[in-house]
Protein backbone atom coordinates (compact mmCIF):
# COMPACT_ATOMS: atom_id res chain seq x y z
CA UNK A 1 0.00 0.00 0.00
CA UNK A 2 1.27 3.50 -0.64
CA UNK A 3 0.53 6.18 1.46
CA UNK A 4 0.78 10.04 1.00
CA UNK A 5 -0.07 13.00 2.67
CA UNK A 6 0.54 16.42 1.38
CA UNK A 7 -1.58 18.78 -0.36
CA UNK A 8 -4.02 18.19 -2.68
CA UNK A 9 -2.97 20.46 -5.20
CA UNK A 10 0.71 19.06 -5.16
CA UNK A 11 -0.82 15.37 -5.78
CA UNK A 12 -0.70 13.72 -9.31
CA UNK A 13 -1.62 10.30 -9.66
CA UNK A 14 -0.37 8.41 -12.90
CA UNK A 15 -2.92 5.16 -12.49
CA UNK A 16 -6.70 5.31 -12.77
CA UNK A 17 -8.48 4.96 -9.25
CA UNK A 18 -11.45 3.87 -7.53
CA UNK A 19 -11.59 6.28 -4.61
CA UNK A 20 -13.56 5.95 -0.91
CA UNK A 21 -14.06 9.54 0.38
CA UNK A 22 -14.22 10.37 4.34
CA UNK A 23 -12.60 11.14 7.41
CA UNK A 24 -12.89 7.52 8.43
CA UNK A 25 -12.15 8.39 11.96
CA UNK A 26 -12.23 4.86 13.60
CA UNK A 27 -12.84 3.26 10.71
CA UNK A 28 -16.32 1.41 12.12
CA UNK A 29 -18.46 -1.06 10.41
CA UNK A 30 -19.97 2.02 7.93
CA UNK A 31 -16.55 2.77 6.93
CA UNK A 32 -15.54 -0.64 6.23
CA UNK A 33 -18.71 -1.67 3.82
CA UNK A 34 -17.92 1.63 2.26
CA UNK A 35 -14.02 0.89 1.72
CA UNK A 36 -14.69 -2.62 0.67
CA UNK A 37 -17.14 -1.35 -1.89
CA UNK A 38 -14.11 0.84 -3.29
CA UNK A 39 -12.05 -2.45 -2.69
CA UNK A 40 -14.30 -4.87 -4.85
CA UNK A 41 -15.56 -2.70 -7.40
CA UNK A 42 -11.81 -1.35 -7.85
CA UNK A 43 -10.96 -4.88 -8.89
CA UNK A 44 -14.15 -5.59 -11.07
CA UNK A 45 -12.81 -2.38 -13.15
CA UNK A 46 -9.21 -3.56 -12.92
CA UNK A 47 -8.04 -0.55 -11.89
CA UNK A 48 -6.38 0.64 -8.29
CA UNK A 49 -8.57 1.02 -4.72
CA UNK A 50 -8.03 3.99 -2.88
CA UNK A 51 -8.83 5.92 0.49
CA UNK A 52 -8.97 10.14 0.02
CA UNK A 53 -9.32 11.36 3.96
CA UNK A 54 -7.45 14.01 6.23
CA UNK A 55 -4.25 14.47 8.05
CA UNK A 56 -6.71 16.29 10.72
CA UNK A 57 -10.00 15.60 11.93
CA UNK A 58 -12.18 18.89 9.66
CA UNK A 59 -14.06 19.72 13.31
CA UNK A 60 -11.01 20.20 15.06
CA UNK A 61 -9.98 22.70 11.79
CA UNK A 62 -12.88 24.30 11.46
CA UNK A 63 -13.71 24.77 15.01
CA UNK A 64 -10.84 24.34 17.15
CA UNK A 65 -12.20 25.60 20.82
CA UNK A 66 -14.16 22.47 20.34
CA UNK A 67 -11.94 20.13 19.43
CA UNK A 68 -12.81 16.62 19.73
CA UNK A 69 -10.58 13.56 20.60
CA UNK A 70 -9.83 10.72 17.76
CA UNK A 71 -10.32 6.75 17.83
CA UNK A 72 -7.65 6.33 15.73
CA UNK A 73 -4.75 8.58 14.86
CA UNK A 74 -3.14 8.16 10.93
CA UNK A 75 -1.02 5.49 11.87
CA UNK A 76 -4.10 3.13 13.03
CA UNK A 77 -5.94 4.15 10.01
CA UNK A 78 -3.28 3.46 7.65
CA UNK A 79 -2.91 -0.03 9.00
CA UNK A 80 -6.65 -1.03 9.06
CA UNK A 81 -6.89 0.17 5.52
CA UNK A 82 -3.71 -1.75 4.59
CA UNK A 83 -5.56 -4.60 5.95
CA UNK A 84 -8.49 -4.09 3.82
CA UNK A 85 -6.57 -4.50 0.60
CA UNK A 86 -6.23 -0.70 -0.40
CA UNK A 87 -3.93 0.23 -2.96
CA UNK A 88 -3.79 4.08 -1.80
CA UNK A 89 -4.07 6.02 1.11
CA UNK A 90 -3.89 9.92 0.59
CA UNK A 91 -4.05 11.67 3.40
CA UNK A 92 -5.26 15.60 2.50
CA UNK A 93 -3.40 18.95 4.91
CA UNK A 94 -6.70 19.84 5.93
CA UNK A 95 -6.44 23.70 6.81
CA UNK A 96 -8.50 26.38 6.38
CA UNK A 97 -7.51 26.55 2.52
CA UNK A 98 -8.66 23.47 1.70
CA UNK A 99 -12.27 24.07 3.38
CA UNK A 100 -12.89 27.07 1.51
CA UNK A 101 -12.29 24.93 -2.06
CA UNK A 102 -15.41 25.08 -3.92
CA UNK A 103 -16.98 21.92 -4.01
CA UNK A 104 -16.36 21.68 -7.83
CA UNK A 105 -12.71 22.23 -7.58
CA UNK A 106 -12.70 19.77 -5.59
CA UNK A 107 -14.61 16.96 -7.63
CA UNK A 108 -12.24 18.55 -10.34
CA UNK A 109 -9.23 17.69 -8.60
CA UNK A 110 -10.71 13.95 -8.01
CA UNK A 111 -11.27 13.54 -11.20
CA UNK A 112 -7.67 15.63 -13.31
CA UNK A 113 -5.40 15.06 -10.45
CA UNK A 114 -6.50 11.45 -9.04
CA UNK A 115 -7.70 9.79 -11.94
CA UNK A 116 -11.44 9.25 -10.43
CA UNK A 117 -12.91 6.60 -12.38
CA UNK A 118 -15.06 5.74 -9.70
CA UNK A 119 -16.41 7.30 -6.61
CA UNK A 120 -17.60 5.96 -3.39
CA UNK A 121 -18.82 8.01 -0.36
CA UNK A 122 -21.25 7.79 2.96
CA UNK A 123 -24.53 9.37 2.67
CA UNK A 124 -24.06 11.84 4.18
CA UNK A 125 -21.07 13.12 3.62
CA UNK A 126 -20.41 16.22 2.64
CA UNK A 127 -16.99 18.60 1.14
CA UNK A 128 -16.28 21.85 -0.17
CA UNK A 129 -16.35 25.53 1.17
CA UNK A 130 -19.37 25.23 4.04
CA UNK A 131 -19.72 21.84 3.11
CA UNK A 132 -22.65 22.46 0.43
CA UNK A 133 -21.27 19.49 -1.82
CA UNK A 134 -22.51 16.59 -0.78
CA UNK A 135 -23.93 13.25 -2.49
CA UNK A 136 -26.18 15.26 -5.21
CA UNK A 137 -23.66 17.14 -5.62
CA UNK A 138 -21.77 14.79 -7.03
CA UNK A 139 -24.29 12.92 -8.66
CA UNK A 140 -24.93 16.35 -10.80
CA UNK A 141 -21.10 16.04 -12.14
CA UNK A 142 -21.04 12.88 -13.31
CA UNK A 143 -22.07 13.36 -16.70
CA UNK A 144 -19.43 15.64 -16.93
CA UNK A 145 -16.50 13.72 -15.47
CA UNK A 146 -17.96 9.86 -16.83
CA UNK A 147 -17.48 8.31 -12.79
CA UNK A 148 -19.04 5.80 -11.54
CA UNK A 149 -20.56 6.86 -8.17
CA UNK A 150 -22.10 4.39 -5.53
CA UNK A 151 -23.47 5.63 -2.18
CA UNK A 152 -23.71 3.73 1.28
CA UNK A 153 -26.64 4.11 3.29
CA UNK A 154 -26.60 4.15 6.64
CA UNK A 155 -25.64 1.33 9.32
CA UNK A 156 -27.46 0.74 12.25
CA UNK A 157 -26.44 -0.76 15.81
CA UNK A 158 -29.48 -1.89 17.83
CA UNK A 159 -31.64 0.15 15.63
CA UNK A 160 -29.23 3.55 15.85
CA UNK A 161 -27.20 4.56 13.47
CA UNK A 162 -23.29 3.80 14.04
CA UNK A 163 -21.13 6.94 13.74
CA UNK A 164 -17.96 7.75 15.20
CA UNK A 165 -19.52 10.25 17.52
CA UNK A 166 -21.34 7.38 18.97
CA UNK A 167 -18.56 4.82 19.24
CA UNK A 168 -16.34 7.84 20.71
CA UNK A 169 -19.24 8.44 23.52
CA UNK A 170 -19.33 4.71 24.19
CA UNK A 171 -15.55 4.85 24.61
CA UNK A 172 -15.69 7.95 27.10
CA UNK A 173 -17.82 6.10 28.67
CA UNK A 174 -16.07 3.00 29.64
CA UNK A 175 -18.67 1.24 27.28
CA UNK A 176 -15.28 -0.89 25.48
CA UNK A 177 -17.59 -3.81 23.98
CA UNK A 178 -20.42 -1.40 23.01
CA UNK A 179 -17.31 0.42 20.83
CA UNK A 180 -15.87 -2.75 19.37
CA UNK A 181 -19.20 -3.87 18.37
CA UNK A 182 -19.61 -0.72 15.97
CA UNK A 183 -15.98 -0.52 15.25
CA UNK A 184 -15.69 -4.63 13.89
CA UNK A 185 -12.78 -4.98 15.45
CA UNK A 186 -11.08 -4.72 18.82
CA UNK A 187 -10.03 -0.88 19.40
CA UNK A 188 -6.23 -1.05 19.71
CA UNK A 189 -3.26 1.60 20.29
CA UNK A 190 -0.11 1.19 18.77
CA UNK A 191 3.51 1.76 19.59
CA UNK A 192 6.89 1.30 20.52
CA UNK A 193 8.35 0.44 24.41
CA UNK A 194 9.54 2.93 25.85
CA UNK A 195 11.03 2.86 29.52
CA UNK A 196 9.41 3.82 32.11
CA UNK A 197 10.42 4.43 35.92
CA UNK A 198 10.41 1.03 36.80
CA UNK A 199 8.01 1.30 39.34
CA UNK A 200 6.00 -2.31 38.39
CA UNK A 201 9.15 -4.22 38.08
CA UNK A 202 10.50 -2.85 42.01
CA UNK A 203 6.11 -3.75 42.99
CA UNK A 204 6.75 -6.96 41.72
CA UNK A 205 4.45 -6.22 38.36
CA UNK A 206 6.74 -5.21 35.43
CA UNK A 207 4.68 -3.34 32.36
CA UNK A 208 5.36 -2.73 28.89
CA UNK A 209 4.87 1.29 28.16
CA UNK A 210 3.46 2.93 25.37
CA UNK A 211 3.38 7.13 25.60
CA UNK A 212 0.07 7.61 24.21
CA UNK A 213 -1.05 10.86 22.93
CA UNK A 214 -3.44 13.43 24.98
CA UNK A 215 -5.93 13.66 22.14
CA UNK A 216 -6.55 10.09 21.92
CA UNK A 217 -10.04 9.24 22.75
CA UNK A 218 -9.35 6.78 25.30
CA UNK A 219 -10.37 7.03 29.40
CA UNK A 220 -7.82 6.89 32.00
CA UNK A 221 -8.24 3.92 34.24
CA UNK A 222 -7.70 -0.12 34.11
CA UNK A 223 -8.90 -2.14 31.20
CA UNK A 224 -9.00 -5.73 30.29
CA UNK A 225 -6.63 -6.11 27.22
CA UNK A 226 -5.02 -8.36 25.03
CA UNK A 227 -1.02 -7.87 23.25
CA UNK A 228 0.55 -8.47 21.07
CA UNK A 229 4.12 -9.35 20.39
CA UNK A 230 4.93 -10.20 16.93
CA UNK A 231 1.75 -12.25 15.49
CA UNK A 232 1.39 -13.93 19.17
CA UNK A 233 -1.02 -12.77 21.98
CA UNK A 234 -1.19 -12.45 25.51
CA UNK A 235 -3.54 -11.94 27.79
CA UNK A 236 -2.75 -8.64 29.80
CA UNK A 237 -4.27 -5.25 32.13
CA UNK A 238 -3.36 -2.18 31.21
CA UNK A 239 -3.74 1.14 32.85
CA UNK A 240 -3.52 4.27 31.10
CA UNK A 241 -2.78 8.03 32.19
CA UNK A 242 -0.69 9.93 34.23
CA UNK A 243 -0.16 7.82 37.04
CA UNK A 244 -1.13 10.57 39.92
CA UNK A 245 0.28 8.50 42.98
CA UNK A 246 3.44 9.20 41.44
CA UNK A 247 3.00 12.40 40.01
CA UNK A 248 3.49 11.15 36.33
CA UNK A 249 3.15 14.64 33.23
CA UNK A 250 3.31 12.31 30.71
CA UNK A 251 -0.07 10.08 29.50
CA UNK A 252 1.30 6.63 29.45
CA UNK A 253 -0.49 2.96 28.63
CA UNK A 254 1.09 0.69 31.25
CA UNK A 255 0.42 -3.05 30.25
CA UNK A 256 1.36 -5.68 32.53
CA UNK A 257 1.27 -9.27 30.18
CA UNK A 258 0.12 -11.94 32.65
CA UNK A 259 1.33 -15.23 30.75
CA UNK A 260 5.08 -14.56 29.56
CA UNK A 261 8.13 -14.85 30.67
CA UNK A 262 9.49 -11.91 32.64
CA UNK A 263 12.95 -11.30 31.35
CA UNK A 264 11.67 -10.94 28.13
CA UNK A 265 13.20 -7.41 26.76
CA UNK A 266 10.36 -5.90 25.14
CA UNK A 267 12.47 -2.35 25.19
CA UNK A 268 11.87 -0.81 21.70
CA UNK A 269 9.58 -3.37 20.28
CA UNK A 270 6.44 -2.38 18.42
CA UNK A 271 3.57 -3.81 20.37
CA UNK A 272 -0.32 -3.39 19.77
CA UNK A 273 -2.40 -3.08 22.91
CA UNK A 274 -6.03 -4.30 22.28
CA UNK A 275 -8.81 -3.03 24.53
CA UNK A 276 -11.39 -5.91 25.57
CA UNK A 277 -13.22 -4.06 28.54
CA UNK A 278 -12.67 -1.17 31.30
CA UNK A 279 -12.26 -1.90 35.13
CA UNK A 280 -11.71 0.72 36.77
CA UNK A 281 -11.22 4.53 36.86
CA UNK A 282 -7.68 5.62 37.10
CA UNK A 283 -7.01 6.64 40.78
CA UNK A 284 -4.44 8.44 43.37
CA UNK A 285 -3.54 6.08 46.11
CA UNK A 286 -2.16 7.19 49.63
CA UNK A 287 0.59 5.74 49.46
CA UNK A 288 2.67 2.92 47.45
CA UNK A 289 1.72 0.20 49.59
CA UNK A 290 -1.70 0.87 48.87
CA UNK A 291 -1.34 1.18 45.39
CA UNK A 292 0.40 -2.03 45.49
CA UNK A 293 -2.27 -3.53 46.95
CA UNK A 294 -5.12 -2.30 44.22
CA UNK A 295 -2.67 -3.58 41.35
CA UNK A 296 -2.52 -7.00 42.67
CA UNK A 297 -6.35 -7.26 43.21
CA UNK A 298 -7.01 -6.00 39.96
CA UNK A 299 -4.70 -8.67 38.45
CA UNK A 300 -6.35 -11.59 39.96
CA UNK A 301 -9.86 -10.19 38.56
CA UNK A 302 -8.03 -10.08 35.05
CA UNK A 303 -6.66 -13.79 35.60
CA UNK A 304 -10.06 -14.48 36.31
CA UNK A 305 -11.46 -12.91 33.35
CA UNK A 306 -9.21 -14.53 31.30
CA UNK A 307 -9.34 -17.72 32.93
CA UNK A 308 -5.82 -18.13 33.94
CA UNK A 309 -4.73 -20.16 37.05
Amino acid sequence: MIVVEDKIQNIKVEEDLCIALGTFDGVHIGHKKLINEAVSLSKSKGIKSAVLTFNKHPFNVLKPEYSIKLITNNKTKALIFESLGVDYVFFLDFNKEFADIEPSTFIDYLCNRFNAKAIICGYNFTFGKYGIGNKDFLKNYQLKYGYELRIIDKVTYNDINISSSLIRKKIEEGKIEDANLMLGYNLFYYGEVVKGKHLGNKLGFPTANLSIPLDLCLRNGVYMTKTYIGDKAYPSISNIGFTPTIKNNERILETHILDINSNINLYNLTIKVEFLKFLRDEKKFSNISELKGRVYKDINIAKEYFQLK
